[in-house]
């Protein structure tokens, strides 16, 4: 069945226009509204063109969101699917930001194993929407529904698939945060291999019923990820890099392999603390039947370490990982068809066709020629290892990506036992392989943290850590200022792209929307790297780029200006810096009732920077009112005690001790509360 990644709709299911419930073929209303439901039957869009171009042929899906539906377009004759905006949400700023970000993370995304989208924008009935692959197929949360669990002879192929999709998501600074079964979708091919497809990147969805189904699907305006599939550190509210992929990934696989999640609780909050303090059941109790190699158990156990530091650090190492335990294992894939992922599948297999040519005996013609195809299969196998140069992105043969993962790998077995000096030798080795990869040297900058690791544990070795750590800092700043360089590129190509078409205008309007988030991380990384000149002349530019694309009361400008101030302070430039916070709160105090954190925040930021003026009349004034507003609001305890702290160093500074303390004392408080409560 074609699949997109929202909930299907079954042709007997209708659905309400206004409040978007699903409900069973008797309804002829809805039971919430009174509302006529609409289905198959009688969609006004079904049989009609879509944006002049696109005739729509049946629904595909609904979710909390969008609608989904099988479109053609009309001169190229290509199936496609077609997601639009809930019409009840399209006047909400953040889900049509979230839906724009969903389009513009997929769009600029060009892998085989993640779905591509090849339009997007906004009709003039004001109709949000993007274009993306068509998709005959099941998704993996169908497949696990109906098998219950899949072999690891078939899953291992699956799970290299992804890992290549994350791969190249992460090597264009794009987390997926919601990395889950279901969409994860599986598509036969013709020749009979099996291609895995990743969807739905960057968008949150309504909870639409309850139990595992509820949790399964993600909260509009509350949380970003699957509660099933959250990281300790996506729970806890800290910051979620590729590593929280690479966690959501090991309850795939754990689920994959088990055919249920490692961590369900009986409501929401119980599986959450299940993710933050408790160990999954190691699968071979949970389902000894299944003969998981320990191997295999062991990648899925390191990716799902509550420490991300202890995880892989990317994508591409469990692949390499999956890949080496194809190797080790003689008998893959001779009693099932396993899935198959690329050219490496292929060679789980020779081992076994080696060994049935071996034993053949040689007067026998037949088995002369299948020990002749045995050895074909041999040389071309290891001729693929050696030769193939790799994909773009990630230049390196199989066989030298191979080499490395296992030199690190001993590396770290060997530190952990406490032979330093063969650690090191390993690592040496591991590092030497790296200058045959292009991979933006983020082999290189793993290997030099594990050798990082060692150092600090070995005594007498201060100064190759030291070198070590300004290897590493080294190695993270030029890939910031290559970032710089690309992001500094795309912004003057939105500059000189701009068009007189009302389309083309909108699709700009939109990408300049979709930016905001990747202008705001890329400054983000540069003030941490104290690049405060780089990132001064980075959001100037994109504050000119945006500001001709962009409402000049819009919040996402008001982020900017804000990132903007941080950059002058740092670089002591302090007569640029007032006006630009004061915009941007006035900008906030237009959305105080519907976004009250990022006005309290934004008050806080500017009192703040008025005390550190010594201005304190004026930032008391400001402070006060922060912190008045934070109670009033009840925003999140850590901007309360943001609030509270501030005000208290004002008093601090105006000699009021007695009530500082007193302020102190309530931070502290709201610091030892337990999370959540």
């Amino acid at each position: 069945m074609p699949q997109d990644s929202t909930q299907r709709i079954k042709f007997e299911q209708k659905y309400c226009p206004k409040c978007y419930g699903q409900f069973d073929g008797a309804a002829a209303v809805c039971p919430d509204d009174g509302t006529e439901l609409r289905g198959p039957q009688n969609d006004p869009l079904i049989g009609k063109v879509f944006a002049e171009r696109y005739e729509i042929e049946s629904i595909l899906g609904l979710g909390g969101m969008s609608i989904v539906y099988k479109a053609k377009h009309r001169l190229m004759d290509r199936t496609v699917a077609i997601k639009m905006l809930h019409g009840n949400i399209k006047s909400d700023h953040l889900s049509l930001e979230r839906f724009r970000l969903e389009a513009q993370a997929a769009s600029s995304l060009n892998h085989q194993n993640i779905i591509t989208v090849y339009d997007f924008g906004v009709t003039p009935q004001n109709e949000a929407f993007f274009v993306m692959d068509y998709l005959d197929g099941e998704n993996l949360a169908e497949c696990l529904e109906r098998k219950g669990r899949l072999p690891w002879e078939r899953a291992i192929g699956i799970f290299k698939q992804i890992c290549d999709g994350l791969g190249a998501a992460h090597k264009k600074g794009i987390v997926h945060r919601d990395m889950k079964p279901a969409n994860v979708v599986l598509i036969k091919q013709d020749e009979g291999f099996e291609l895995v497809k990743l969807v739905d990147f960057g968008i949150a969805k309504l909870l639409p019923s309850s139990g595992k189904q509820q949790q399964s699907l993600t909260k509009t305006g509350e949380v970003f990820g699957s509660p099933i599939y959250m990281s300790p550190e996506q729970i806890l509210g800290k910051e979620v890099d590729r590593h929280s992929d690479i966690y959501a990934m090991g309850c795939l696989m754990y689920e994959t392999l088990t055919g249920v999640p490692p961590h369900m609780g009986p409501t929401f909050l119980d599986t959450l603390n299940k993710h933050v303090g408790e160990q999954a059941k190691p699968i071979h109790e949970l389902v000894p039947d299944a003969k998981v190699p320990p191997e295999l158990e062991k990648i899925i156990e390191k990716c799902l370490a509550k420490n991300p530091a202890d995880r892989f650090d990317t994508a591409e190492e469990i692949r390499d990982n999956l890949s080496a335990l194809s190797l080790r294992i003689k008998d893959l894939g001779t009693t099932r068809h396993a899935a198959v992922s690329g050219p490496m599948s292929m060679l789980s297999d020779t081992p076994t066709m080696a060994q049935a040519a071996a034993e053949c005996k040689p007067a026998s013609p037949i088995w002369k020629i299948l020990a002749g195809v045995a050895s074909i299969v041999i040389v071309g196998s290891l001729a693929f290892l050696t030769l193939w140069p790799g994909p773009a992105e990630d230049r390196g043969s199989p066989f030298s990506k191979l080499m490395w993962t296992m030199a690190v790998s001993r590396g770290i077995d060997l530190t952990q036992k406490g032979d330093y000096p063969g650690a090191e030798r390993a690592l040496n080795e591991a590092q030497s392989l790296t200058k045959s990869f292009g991979d933006s040297n983020t082999r290189l900058e793993a290997t030099l943290k594990r050798k990082g690791e060692l150092y600090s544990k070995w005594e007498g070795h201060a100064e190759p850590l030291e070198k070590v750590n300004v290897e590493v800092t080294n190695l993270q700043e030029e890939r910031i200022r290559e970032e710089f360089h690309r992001q500094m590129a795309n912004l003057s190509a939105l500059d000189h792209n701009s068009s007189n078409s009302p389309v083309a205008h909108t699709n700009d309007q939109l990408k300049a929307q979709a930016d905001i988030p990747s202008i705001l991380g890329t400054s983000s990384k540069l003030y941490g790297r104290r690049m405060y000149h780089e990132q001064v002349e980075y959001l100037e530019k994109a504050l000119a780029v945006e500001k001709k694309l962009l409402p000049e009361n819009s919040p996402a400008l008001a982020r900017l200006e804000t990132s903007l101030a941080e950059g002058l302070i740092g670089l002591r430039i302090f007569a640029k810096v007032r006006p630009l916070l004061i915009h941007a709160l006035e900008v906030r105090k237009k959305n105080l009732q519907t976004d009250p954190t990022e006005y309290v925040r934004s008050l806080s930021k500017l009192g703040q920077y008025d005390l550190d003026q010594n201005s304190m009349t004026i930032a008391e004034s400001e402070l006060a009112e922060a912190l008045k507003l934070a109670k009033e609001y009840k925003v999140d305890p850590e901007l309360q005690v943001l609030c509270l702290r501030s005000y208290a160093d004002l008093l601090h500074q105006t000699k009021r001790e007695q009530q500082s303390s007193k302020y102190l004392q309530e931070a502290e408080s709201i610091e030892r509360r337990p999370h959540g409560a």
